[in-house]
């Protein structure tokens, strides 16, 4: 029996698009997001290959003046995604907005407009606690190595400081 070996290359190799159009979030309609999200935990294989690789993208709202963080139904579609699927930060890249508008929509608390949110430190530490477990329970389901499972930890609390999320 041979070792697995692991690429621990940091960085984009192949991103994958999560797209939510908007037909989704407007009818809440998570089951047509979360089907081609199976895909990425059908294997041990698969998991480990899109770890940090998932981009999130909603799209039908380019006409639209608002922020996507200001738009109701995207904050609401948003916090039912986060708390339906758990892996979410093990998924999502680190280097686009993606962690940073699903965390916008989760953590606020209030919306003033033109893109700005007022973040609640309870929701955020949540949020991150959730993040930290999904990320766990796929390491320790999977036996990945714990090194990595530092990387993707602390990649996610440097997106949140560098967004500003923590002050």
């Amino acid at each position: 029996m041979t070792t697995p070996r692991f690429d621990l290359r940091p960085g984009l190799t192949e991103p994958v698009i999560l797209l939510i159009s908007r037909r989704a979030v407007e009818s809440m309609d998570l089951a047509s997001v979360f089907k081609p999200l199976n895909i990425l935990l059908a294997a041990r294989e698969d998991t480990w290959l899109y770890r940090g690789q998932l981009s999130l993208v909603v799209d039908g709202y380019e006409d639209d003046p608002r922020a996507l963080v200001d738009i109701p139904d995207v904050r609401n579609f948003l916090r039912a995604f986060s708390a339906g699927w758990p892996y979410w930060a093990y998924f999502l890249n680190q280097v686009d907005d993606s962690i940073i508008l699903l965390g916008s929509c989760v953590c606020g608390e209030s919306y003033p407009g033109g893109g700005a949110v007022q973040i609640d430190a309870e929701k955020l530490r949540s949020f991150l606690l959730d993040g930290f477990a999904g990320v766990d329970a796929l390491f320790e389901k999977h036996g990945f190595p714990e090194a990595e499972n530092e990387v993707i930890s602390r990649g996610l609390l440097e997106v949140i400081e560098q967004a500003g999320m923590t002050r």
